[in-house]
């Protein structure tokens, strides 16, 4: 009898062991179904309604970190705060991109926007009887094949830069880079003439020594520096572009004697269609594209580019480049 008491007492204490918990199991899953149902409304929130994303998302962030903190060995309510963290990253991102894409989009269209109506207004003008004119005709269809040019040198410049964000595949090879930025002096130094600029190439390495890069992507990298030292340099002023090895690098440095750019501008003069002085930029051309686009090639190269620049005085970019 005594021995079926204790039994049936291992029997009671069981079950009832078994029902604390199951108890507190059914509690912790109705908490996490609770959490996991909150993340889920989220689909139900309008797509645009970023704060009231953000505030749901806060809601369940904060609930979570009260319960890792009073159950800080389980590690469910740590892999939903996890998740709840890597959704807030994500919407912030999200939020960014939509922002920088509206903020492009918008760039792009003022950019075209001023060509194109430049080229109408000059066939209008021409319509309207100026093509009888001989003293203007010339005049407006220069005007009018100047803007067309700057429309397929933006268009371009598009593409490049949608190439180069989207991760392009380069095709790196070892060069003499003394060589490659000989052929780019040499075909920009009629160019630099026109404005009567000393345009100089000086190297401190050998003509032999070589690097690991993509020729056709450091060439567009040469091209675009170069050209932006000429067209912001004043006549009689002197562009050095210059090559030296330290260490396993080898760096090129392109300094002029321009404008200079004021200091508050230098750390966004890297951004799509960041210009200075918009009204200069936009008469001696350019896309606004040229050096978004050299921070891009380098980068893919695993290199940085610095910029050191005072109004009246001049700028100097210098980069580097793996032997």
């Amino acid at each position: 009898m005594e021995l079926t008491l204790v039994i049936l007492y291992i029997f009671v204490f069981i079950a009832l062991l078994l029902g604390v918990v199951l108890y507190f199991y059914l509690r912790k899953r109705k908490k996490i179904n609770y959490l996991l149902k909150k993340i889920n409304n989220l689909y139900n929130i309008n797509e645009d309604d970023y704060q009231g994303k953000m505030k749901l998302l806060e809601e369940v962030r904060n609930e979570v970190l009260k319960l890792s903190e009073k159950n800080k060995n389980d590690t469910t309510y740590k892999n939903i705060l996890y998740l709840t963290e890597n959704i807030i990253k994500e919407l912030q991102f999200a939020k960014r991109f939509k922002i920088n894409r509206n903020e492009f989009l918008g760039n792009v269209a003022h950019e075209l926007r001023t060509p194109i109506f430049a080229i109408q207004l000059s066939l209008e003008t021409l319509l309207g009887g100026a093509i009888n004119d001989s003293s203007v005709n010339v005049n407006f269809l220069n005007k009018a094949l100047k803007h067309t040019k700057r429309l397929i040198e933006l268009s371009d410049d598009l593409v490049t830069i949608s190439r180069l964000e989207t991760e392009m595949k380069l095709s790196k090879r070892y060069i003499k880079i003394n060589e490659l930025i000989s052929e780019v002096v040499n075909s920009l130094s009629i160019v630099a003439q026109k404005k009567s600029l000393n345009l100089d190439f000086v190297s401190e390495i050998k003509d032999s020594l070589q690097v690991f890069c993509d020729a056709e992507a450091i060439k567009q990298v040469m091209v675009n520096l170069i050209d932006n030292a000429i067209k912001y340099t004043n006549e009689g002023g002197k562009i050095i572009v210059k090559t030296t090895k330290e260490g396993n690098n080898v760096f090129v440095t392109i300094s002029d004697t321009g404008v200079g750019i004021p200091e508050e501008s230098l750390p966004r003069i890297f951004e799509r269609f960041y210009r200075v002085d918009k009204d200069r930029s936009r008469e001696i051309g350019g896309s606004g594209l040229g050096l978004s686009i050299v921070k891009h090639i380098l980068e893919l190269h695993d290199s940085k580019i610095s910029v050191e620049s005072k109004l009246g005085e001049g700028t100097t970019f210098r980069f580097n480049l793996p032997v």
